[in-house]
């Protein structure tokens, strides 16, 4: 019996992860949030230099530096955000600072970066670009006081998409609606806490609440289990292979 019940188990996680490969083979986006309270705090963003080594087809590092700003912008229809741009924010230190950050190497101009972005906006968004045989753009928010990275988002491209401006321009649309989406979805779920502890009281509400967390503790030590399994397991549609 303790047999039957464990190849079951290995069924199902096998037909989840077959459904998870499939999801993920057609395009998909992986979010982590590391500080919500600072981010629903955020108003004010600084376009960072990005991290890209551009192909033949695929935009500049001028063009996605534009393209980053412009999606921010063009994202932004309710006005509850302020964009700056990398190329205004670096003239604005070489006025100010006189410091010309485009002469630098990278690791100085980074260094300069984060000394003189917290002047200027609550935090900096940062593009890395993962060239490989599929297309993985990852996107993460950093506290301009800190630069800590408090919202992360990564974008896998669709397989055999064409690596064009187009392509671009819709995954870092993905990003700023995803980065919307989660502010607001965080300010909600604040509003029903506040909601609740008026309801229950701040201690029965911390009782509720840390039984809450217990479950998706034990719910993420599951995944993580299953994450090992997919990785040391038998990979599907291969068969078994002996050395």
């Amino acid at each position: 019996m303790k047999k039957i019940m464990q190849l079951i188990a290995v069924v199902c996680m096998l037909v989840m992860s077959t459904q998870m490969a499939f999801a993920w083979e057609n395009g998909s986006h992986k979010e982590d949030i590391y500080d919500g309270d600072a981010l629903m705090r955020m108003t004010s963003f600084v376009i960072g230099n990005v991290y890209f080594s551009p192909q033949d087809g695929e935009p500049t590092v001028e063009e996605l530096l534009d393209m980053l700003y412009a999606q921010g912008i063009k994202t932004n229809k309710k006005g509850e955000y302020t964009y700056t741009s990398y190329v205004d924010f670096c003239q604005d230190v070489n006025r100010k600072k006189h410091i010309d950050i485009y002469r630098l190497g990278r690791k100085k101009a980074l260094e300069i970066f984060k000394e003189e972005v917290k002047d200027y906006a609550d935090a900096y968004i940062v593009c890395t670009v993962s060239n490989d045989t599929r297309l993985n753009v990852f996107y993460d928010v950093v506290d301009s006081k800190t630069n800590d990275v408090v919202y992360s988002y990564r974008k896998l491209a669709p397989k055999n998409s064409i690596r064009n401006e187009a392509l671009y321009r819709e995954m870092t649309t993905d990003f700023y609606n995803g980065l919307q989406e989660r502010v607001k979805a965080l300010k909600k779920d604040k509003e029903e806490e506040e909601k609740a502890i008026l309801k229950m009281g701040k201690e029965k509400y911390e009782e509720y609440k840390a039984k809450k967390q217990a479950e998706k503790k034990k719910q993420e030590s599951y995944q993580s289990t299953f994450e090992t399994f997919k990785e040391n397991g038998p990979r599907l549609g291969q068969g078994h292979k002996t050395e």
